[in-house]
Formats: C-alpha cells, structure tokens, sequence
C-alpha cells in the first residue's frame, strides 16, 4: 500500500544498513505488515517473500510489477534505492510514496531529484490531477549525527526509532488520504457521467452549492474557450471544486478571465 525509498547519491553511505534498520523496526513496533526490497545484494539477511533483493536485475516492467504485487500484499514496503546514480533507480523513484534522501550535505541533490520527480509525473498519463493534487510528494532530508563522524551515514537507535515513528505516522496520513481520494474517485465518476450542458444542475444534484456549481459551470466553458479539452478541464479543476471555497474558486475564474479577455484583445 505505501512504498517507501531511502537513497543517497554517495557510495557506501550506509543506505541499506538505515533502511533495514527501519524495516526491523517497523516489524518490532507495529501491527503493520512490512516487506523490504533491495535494489542490491543482502549478503546477512533471510530471502524471503517479504524481503527480496538484487531488485535490478529486473526488467522496469518486471519491477513495477513486482511493486504492483507486494503494494496488494503489504501495509509499507521499504525499498533499499542503495547509492548508485543510475536509470534502473532513478526510473522507480517517482513511483514511491515517500522518499528520504540521506545525508544532509545532498539537500541540493535531493531538491533537484524532486524536481525530476514531480517533472515525470507531469507528463504520466496514469497520475490523475486531482489525485496528485490530494497525494502530493514529499522528500524528507535525513540528518546525520555529526559526533563521531565518519565516512557514511551514521545512525543510532535513537535515530532509527525518530525515523520509524515519522514513517508510521506519515504511513496513517496516507492512509486516511487514500480514503479520500477513494471518495473523490467516486464523486468524480459521477460528475464525469453528467451531460456537458447540465453541468452546473448535475453539480447541484449531487450537492455542491448552486451558486458554486455554476461558477465551476462556467470555469469549465472559459477553459473551453481557451483550447481545453472539456474532460481535460473538468480533470484539473475538479480539485478546485472540491478544496477551493466559492471566493477562492471566483478569484481563480477572474484572474483567468483577465487573462482570456488580453487574448482576445
């Protein structure tokens, strides 16, 4: 259900030894079932169902499959990203729901992967507006003790068990947000059911006020003048018809019809 990256963009930064780390933890601390994928070679641990590795060895399609599969059998799944900068990793990262990049001396690094990543997602077909819009991304920036430096990340207990609690708490915010975007999934159907023309009485319907459903209805129609395809309007702004009130829906619709009115000019 919630997949989880740990990566660094430096060799033997202790990637795997962190993540494993919070792997056992997760199994020690929680109710939650927890699977554990290394994109290398585990030479200690038990190969299991639950905790596979040498993850590139696989085809991509091979691996998002896999994901695919253990995301239906499992609460979180840990994937080891380990330290290499190469295709086969960065092809899977913006697939994760979290990604904790580690080492604070890569904050311009990890600033940059998100921009890739939230750059990728743009143009995937299969990540829905208003489902990035609820989701969002986040990459966390792990903090390394500077006493008793070494080469390499350096955790302790003490920061393996900061570290399992922030994932387990962000795992129960993606949980609830899976729920809601399950209901959002629902009400979006149905809109997408109502004919083009009775938009703004479908809106009210089903709920929304009268006054905010014809402002959708004609926020809808601007998009349209403006070269929008209608299903493609009715997929962007839906998030706004959701989350927005009436006056910050109304705002938008001004600012865009500012602008339609300059095009025209």
């Amino acid at each position: 259900m919630y997949l989880v990256g740990f990566y660094s963009p430096k060799a033997k930064s202790g990637v795997t030894e962190l993540s494993l780390s919070i792997y056992h933890w997760l199994k020690k601390n929680t109710s939650l079932s927890a699977a554990f994928i290394s994109y290398g070679t585990l030479e200690k641990e038990e190969i299991s169902t639950e905790l596979i590795h040498e993850f590139s060895k696989l085809s991509l399609a091979e691996k998002k499959r896999k994901i695919k599969q253990m995301k239906k059998e499992f609460d979180i799944i840990i994937y080891d990203a380990s330290s290499q900068l190469s295709e086969g990793v960065l092809s899977l990262l913006p697939i994760v729901d979290r990604l904790f990049v580690v080492g604070e001396e890569h904050r311009d690094f990890a600033v940059k992967l998100q921009q890739i990543i939230e750059f990728d997602k743009i143009f995937d077909k299969h990540v829905k507006n208003f489902i990035t819009h609820l989701k969002g991304n986040k990459t966390f920036i792990i903090r390394e003790s500077k006493e008793n430096h070494v080469i390499g990340f350096n955790y302790s207990n003490k920061e393996t068990n900061e570290i399992g609690q922030m994932i387990y708490t962000d795992y129960v915010t993606h949980y609830l947000n899976k729920n809601l975007i399950k209901k959002n999934e629902r009400v979006y159907s149905k809109i997408k059911q109502i004919p083009k023309d009775e938009l703004a009485i479908g809106l009210y319907k089903l709920g929304i006020d009268f006054e905010k459903a014809l402002l959708f209805h004609a926020f809808i129609h601007l998009r349209e003048e403006l070269g929008q395809d209608y299903k493609d309007a009715l997929e962007t702004l839906f998030p706004r018809l959701i989350h927005s009130t009436f006056e910050e829906l109304l705002d938008k619709f001004r600012s865009e019809l500012f602008l339609f009115s300059h095009f025209k000019l």
